[in-house]
């Protein structure tokens, strides 16, 4: 690797005031790329649920007995330690995923450093922080947490592929695979990409001559250190009695979940080739470059193994939306990193990126922030007197009004989503659900206008509750331009001089 000059007054070897160079340089990309955001109270709808359950936590909920989700728990407990860090959580969790970005990008440049020139590997990490805004990743999507996971799992992987005795490859695998069981423990699907590791390790014991009971041996290991945190979550939850609880939310509800038949599935997947497209010019460009430097090595086989199973785990789910491709930006930013290396090819790769990071991030305009101030604020004094009084209950809107109103929750199903859409009816049971929320009698009901669409079941039945039992009080700016929030109080609650809507 290159090295560098340091003046002794610095009390730092070469190595680790390269590597500090790295991450202030990094660190300054991240802050920049999510500077614009800091504070801003929605972002998009899944992080503001985190931050409410990991905000419900402080307060005694349990995910998946008192707030459901089928997240893994570890996302909660991440933002459930960072809660505490700002008065409402926003900030301190906008900090600690552009920290997690930070440390994830220093681990790609280490990776891609095998693969490229320093200057190819540095710029590899500046870009997949470039990229993060692109795909919806300038907040605290879930992958912006797990992505450290997977790329110290990559690490450790490449390490196991360099000489080394017996017991240091058996070490730096079965690291690998404790990085993977950490990842899947933020999402589920990072075990596809935890299988890349392992096949790979399967393939450098077989290369290195082991036989197939010794290969046996260790994949068994391995697959019981990924496994160890989920088993660990579950064992705890089944220490507490809600087992079942945990099981039928993590693993049998995702079977229970099914895409009506009109999900634009085919434009949501262009939408998202379209946002991966200066990606995937400047990685098609850099892979002969790679190959024609690396034809021979084994280490260039595992990138293109983990390029390939990260596709796999965008393709998944088989919603196709934009944040799922994060992970793909892992092993694809490296491929990226001979090309990167090069004078040319590093100033327009890099021109490309920062582009495209300008246009996700509304560099060229503020309105975007407004509206999502103005409705969240709208929306929080408009429902605070009813909070006092009971819960309110958000319909189709942003979650962090319960968390800034600290109102209760009149389901355990406060994720609109989960009651709103068909798609989650099985798995929520929607109707009884929503039977049961109405019968709690929320204090207020947020309900977002909208064009006539086909009326859900769960819909109708909120509207029918609504107008025997609710009159309209307000009508305020959604966090979405151009939408507006109806806000429907319990009418013996109202006064009667407010007995009317506004």
């Amino acid at each position: 690797m290159a090295s560098i000059s340091v003046a002794p007054k610095y009390g730092l070897d070469r190595k680790a005031y390269l590597n500090l160079c790295i991450v202030l340089t990094l660190l300054a990309v991240a802050l920049v790329t999510r500077a614009g955001h800091f504070g801003e109270p929605f972002l998009y709808y899944d992080e503001d649920f985190y931050l409410l359950v990991a905000d419900r936590m402080w307060h005694g909920a349990l995910p998946y007995v008192d707030i459901w989700d089928r997240k893994p728990i570890l996302l909660f407990l991440i933002y459930a330690a960072l809660r505490p860090l700002s008065p409402d959580g926003i900030v301190a969790y906008q900090i600690g995923a552009a920290l997690f970005a930070t440390m994830t990008a220093f681990v790609m440049v280490l990776i891609a450093w095998r693969f490229a020139n320093l200057r190819g590997a540095w710029l590899a990490g500046i870009a997949y922080l470039l990229y993060l805004p692109v795909l919806r990743g300038d907040g605290g999507q879930s992958a912006v947490f797990y992505n450290l996971f997977l790329a110290l799992g990559a690490l450790e992987v490449l390490r196991a592929d360099e000489p080394l005795d017996a017991a240091g490859f058996r070490r730096h695998a079965l690291y690998s695979m404790v990085w993977a069981g950490l990842a899947i423990q933020v999402k589920y699907t990072a075990a596809i990409d935890g299988c890349a590791f392992g096949l790979w390790l399967i393939v450098l014991m077989r290369r290195n001559g082991a036989s197939h009971a010794s290969i046996a041996a260790q994949a068994g290991i391995w697959i019981m250190a990924a496994l160890a945190p989920t088993l660990l979550a579950a064992g705890v939850y089944a220490a507490m009695g809600h087992g079942q609880a945990f099981v039928e939310a993590n693993f049998l509800s995702a079977f229970q979940r099914h895409q009506p038949a009109d999900f634009p599935a085919a434009d949501v997947l262009w939408l998202s080739g379209m946002k991966l497209a200066p990606l995937l010019f400047v990685a098609a460009f850099s892979l002969p470059l790679l190959i024609r430097r690396r034809a021979a090595g084994a280490p260039l086989a595992f990138l293109l193994l983990w390029t390939i199973f990260a596709i796999a785990d965008f393709f998944a789910i088989g919603n196709y939306f934009d944040h799922y491709a994060l992970p793909m930006t892992l092993p694809m930013m490296v491929l990226c990193a001979p090309l990167l290396g090069t004078p040319v090819g590093g100033v327009a790769g890099m021109a490309l990126f920062g582009w495209a990071a300008l246009l996700a991030m509304n560099f060229f305009s503020t309105t975007t922030r407004q509206a999502h101030e103005q409705g969240v604020a709208a929306m929080v004094e408009a429902a605070r007197p009813y909070a006092a009084q009971g819960c309110i209950y958000m319909h189709d809107g942003p979650v962090i009004v319960y968390t800034l109103t600290q109102s209760c929750l009149p389901t355990r199903y406060p994720f609109p989503a989960h009651l709103a859409e068909p798609s989650e009816a099985g798995a929520t049971h929607a109707i009884s659900s929503m039977a049961d929320l109405i019968a709690s009698r929320p204090s207020a009901i947020f309900v977002v206008d909208r064009p006539p669409a086909p009326q859900t079941p769960t819909g109708a039945m909120l509207d029918d509750a609504i107008a025997r039992g609710y009159r309209r009080v307000a009508t305020v700016p959604d966090v979405i331009p151009g939408h507006r929030q109806g806000l429907y109080a319990r009418k013996d609650l109202l006064a009667p001089q407010k007995d009317h809507a506004e």
